[in-house]
């Protein structure tokens, strides 16, 4: 198949663009904005299936200019979603986040209440709804939290190696909410189980994580033992405990069976990657 991808340069995109064309799609970026309604139209037109990744992110970024984040994560998306309409097969798949869900003492099905706490969040569930509105062919995956060494450090585990990385001997770091609970795992794992769907054209919305949860503090741990750094220790600062985990039954009935993965081990070589050009 000919899928045409936005976002494609980015941490998930490009690696999702990868894992679809090892599975032999012939992969078509978008050659431009895509807040450009007649780039987009052009681009899409004969292609087969659309897979769109682009956004602004992360949380932090999205509060810093919301006029540009509401533009391209949903006025952006609204184009991207009427082009699916040029393709041969009008299907579009839709890179979404669990931050439109809020925080849930239990796994979050893909009907738990939709009541996002952030702009970023605001902007990702208005992108899901004028998917729903424009077009029946749609996938929307909703991305749990990832990590990635080339990933901005606004993000949490790239902005916790970076301040350890940085921190004088014997330090004392401040570890804000270090009792939240999130499902997260790397972009390639993330990408992998993206593009398995994708390339099944599979429909409707599904959550993509691991369905563990882990605290922040232990991720937080985990980064001072791979970095050396244990002669550092964590100061608490805010202690708000919410959980974000996924509940992967609808993944797990797509797909079969998920990819293994270790939180231990891609942490690992997030940091042997860490830092490097």
């Amino acid at each position: 198949m000919k899928i045409g991808i936005t976002g494609g340069r980015g941490v998930l995109g490009r690696r999702i663009a990868d894992a679809l064309a090892q599975r032999q799609h012939q992969i078509v970026p978008l050659p431009g904005d895509v807040r450009d309604r007649d780039t987009v139209f052009q681009w899409a037109t004969g292609l087969d299936a659309l897979v769109h990744a682009a956004a602004v992110t992360p949380v932090s970024v999205v509060r810093q200019d919301i006029p540009q984040a509401v533009a391209t994560n949903v006025f952006g998306t609204s184009l991207v979603a009427t082009a699916a309409g040029l393709t041969r097969t009008g299907h579009i798949t839709y890179i979404s986040s669990s931050h439109v869900y809020r925080g849930s003492p239990t796994p979050i099905a893909e009907d738990h209440q939709l009541a996002p706490t952030s702009p970023y969040g605001l902007s990702k569930w208005q992108g899901e709804q004028w998917v729903q509105a424009i077009t029946d062919n749609y996938l929307i995956i909703r991305m749990f939290s990832y990590f990635s060494s080339n990933q901005q450090e606004g993000f949490l585990v790239p902005a916790l190696a970076k301040r350890i990385s940085d921190a004088p001997e014997h330090a004392v770091l401040e570890l804000h909410n270090p009792s939240a609970v999130r499902d997260i795992a790397d972009a390639d794992w993330m990408a992998t189980v993206c593009a398995q769907l994708i390339h099944n054209q599979e429909t409707g919305v599904v959550n993509c994580g691991t369905g563990r949860g882990t605290t922040v503090r232990d991720i937080a741990d985990t980064l001072l033992a791979r970095l050396g750094r244990t002669e550092c220790s964590w100061r608490w600062v805010t202690n708000h405990a919410d959980r974000l985990v996924a509940d992967t039954t609808l993944l797990q009935r797509k797909l079969t069976t998920l990819p293994p993965f270790s939180l231990e081990e891609a942490l690992t070589r997030f940091v042997k990657e860490f830092g490097t050009p």
